[in-house]
């Protein structure tokens, strides 16, 4: 005679709660970072992080009234650290071979030819992404901006406006580069 299985214990009802949002939440926020300028790699790795840290705190967390937002806020915070990292090795491997830096330019501005969407957002200012990538990508709410970013709800909307004006001007001159005349910062 067999003997039955242990049953397994039901998960706590937040538990379950965390692993319905990762399931729902975590190709947004990948989705969010690339459009960022991270590539896929990154990108999944640093939405990890942001998983795992909300998770460490999940029981304060999942109070919150809109936990992806706290979690998208984690990863673009980790999405600065990451630039500002890379900013500094780039900085010191141009030092290192400042000829492979002009190589690279010059190879840059041949693929930058082929119109998308991404590059054109890469070309906007980090703030203008963010707006853009939190409001379109992730469906967050002006308010919700303002406080993930800590900003004022009318910064949000000067922002977004900015960079819809820059986006539509970049995608419909059919270049990839910034405008004459345009401020772009």
């Amino acid at each position: 005679m067999t003997e039955p299985a242990p049953e397994q214990p039901a998960p706590h009802a937040s538990e379950a709660g965390f692993d319905q949002l990762f399931q729902t939440g975590f190709t947004r926020v990948v989705r969010s970072l690339l459009l960022l300028g991270a590539d896929r790699s990154t990108a999944e790795d640093l939405a990890q992080e942001a998983f795992c840290t909300a998770y460490q705190r999940w029981d304060e967390i999942c109070s919150y009234g809109s936990p992806i937002a706290w979690i998208a806020k984690t990863a673009l915070n980790k999405w600065r650290q990451h630039c500002r990292i890379s900013a500094r090795r780039h900085g010191l491997l141009a030092q290192a071979d400042p000829l492979q830096l002009v190589k690279q330019n010059r190879d840059l501005a041949e693929v930058d030819k082929r119109l998308d969407v991404q590059r054109c957002l890469l070309q906007l200012p980090l703030r203008q992404r963010e707006v853009i990538v939190l409001h379109y990508i992730l469906d967050q709410s002006v308010s919700s901006i303002a406080r993930t970013l800590g900003v004022a709800e009318g910064t949000v909307k000067s922002q977004l406006y900015d960079a819809r004006q820059s986006l539509a001007d970049l995608m419909t001159d059919g270049s990839t580069g910034p405008q004459p005349g345009r401020r772009i910062e």
